[in-house]
């Protein structure tokens, strides 16, 4: 049996507010319509996804029972209720368990473009299963689109266990830099120019608000040291944006951040900032290539520079 494309990209996941949503990306080599029956004919979707009531029209309501043998988890039924019905360009459906779940097709050469999103309130513990899960379901599409089916009586979690390793790995990597970025920003919160150092390699270098480049973790440790000997500094309060793994052993992480001066408890909308972080590994160990801070100016456009204000404000103690 086929094992589905190996080079198909990975799902990415944006966390916010005890939501997430997942979202992934295929290219199929079937034509928009054909893609489109596989998912609304509940034959087709058996093959690849679950048993299915599909009711095909906005307002229509559906359930999906997943066939995956011996994994309580993976028997649970998904009710709900059809939201977008546009053949063959877009499929929603809103759901119960899998929160609001998205298919949108495009014509591509040779086939179809798909994007595939669930919206959905998750906890954390099962981020990378539920990661897995959907990576594995669209592999599984794919094979049925060929004219494949699952064999859910004798299904193992064998294929999922894989997946599963290889985005536990990659989340990994993704909280390792996030906490990169808390160790920096609490290193000057902390007025301590070798803590906010401590995570840049040897040559790593920190851009300033002003543009200063700062180069080395020595000297940026003995630059910040200064600049909290000659005046009292604002405290951050910061938002992570988005963390990619570019490469392996490279990430980016983008934030935002306030500045609340000594004495206030309140930001000074003027301080708001773009911050950019690169990481790299090296020997398993993450570190900081590079950090730029960025004036959020948004020149010509208050609106936005007032919406990241009341964003920002919202992470102060008292405001959440």
């Amino acid at each position: 049996m086929s094992t589905g494309d190996p080079h198909a990209p990975d799902g990415t996941a944006t966390q916010r507010d005890g939501r997430a949503l997942l979202r992934f990306e295929r290219r199929l080599r079937h034509p928009p319509e054909r893609v489109w029956k596989a998912l609304t004919d509940p034959a087709e979707l058996s093959a690849w996804l679950a048993e299915a009531v599909l009711e095909p029209a906005v307002g229509g309501k559906f359930e999906l029972r997943w066939l995956n043998a011996g994994d309580a988890a993976e028997e649970a039924s998904a009710r709900g209720t059809v939201t977008e019905f546009d053949p063959p360009r877009l499929l929603e459906l809103d759901s119960d368990l899998h929160g609001r779940l998205r298919w949108e097709l495009a014509p591509a050469a040779e086939g179809t473009h798909l994007v595939f999103t669930s919206d959905v309130q998750l906890p954390g513990e099962f981020l990378i299963r539920t990661l897995a899960g959907w990576h594995l379901h669209l592999d599984y599409l794919a094979e049925a689109l060929d004219g494949a089916r699952v064999d859910w009586p004798n299904w193992t979690t064998a294929r999922w266990q894989v997946h599963h390793d290889r985005y536990a790995e990659r989340l990994g990597a993704l909280e390792a830099v996030r906490d990169l970025y808390r160790r920096v920003l609490d290193g000057w919160n902390a007025r301590d120019g070798a803590a906010f150092a401590a995570p840049f390699r040897d040559d790593g270098e920190a851009v300033g608000f002003d543009g200063t480049l700062h180069s080395g973790r020595a000297r940026i440790a003995a630059q910040l040291d200064r600049i909290f000997a000659d005046h009292p500094t604002a405290h951050y309060v910061g938002l992570v944006r988005d963390v990619r793994l570019i490469a392996p052993g490279a990430a980016v992480l983008r934030a935002v951040a306030g500045m609340v001066p000594p004495g206030s408890a309140d930001l000074s909308p003027a301080a708001n900032a773009v911050q950019t972080l690169t990481a790299s590994q090296l020997m398993g160990e993450w570190r900081v290539e590079l950090f730029q801070n960025t004036p959020a100016a948004y020149h010509g456009r208050p609106e936005e520079a007032e919406a990241l204000t009341a964003e920002l404000r919202a992470l102060l103690p008292g405001n959440g």
